[in-house]
């Protein structure tokens, strides 16, 4: 009779095995397997807010007070100059490096822009695109 008992009790316990393994296989796979929903992406960081941050003033401010005329090249080891106006005064010829007014300076000089610097904050202010060229370009 031990033996009897001993198969019954397998038997049950494995009816329960069977059945537990049927519940979670139907609960697993009965799930709708969606992937989550993305995150919507947040804009890129400002670059005038981290130049206002670290003390800077914003570029936007130079470019809109300065308009480069025209760019000198002075000849091979001599440099380059740009002959820059400014909105509220008269049109200057600086060399890269001098000061156009108190805080902004030429930083550097290229063959179609300029480079100004206020305040730690480098903007750069391209040439007007002309229509008809009345100049040697080269």
């Amino acid at each position: 009779m031990s033996t009897l008992v001993v198969r019954l009790v397998s038997l049950i316990l494995f009816a329960t095995l069977c059945a537990v393994g049927t519940f979670w296989v139907t609960v697993i796979m009965g799930r709708n397997q969606t992937a989550p929903a993305a995150a919507p992406l947040s804009p890129p960081p400002s670059t005038q807010a981290a130049a206002e941050l670290f003390g800077g003033s914003p570029a936007v401010i130079a470019r809109q007070e300065f308009k480069v005329i025209g760019i000198l090249s002075l000849g091979p080891g001599k440099g380059s100059a740009a002959i820059i106006a400014s909105t509220d005064g008269p049109t200057h010829t600086v060399a890269a490096g001098q000061h156009l007014d108190g805080d902004t300076r030429l930083s550097e000089v290229r063959q179609r822009s300029v480079i100004l610097e206020r305040g730690g904050v480098k903007s750069e202010i391209f040439l007007p695109v002309a229509n008809q060229a009345n100049g040697y370009l080269r």
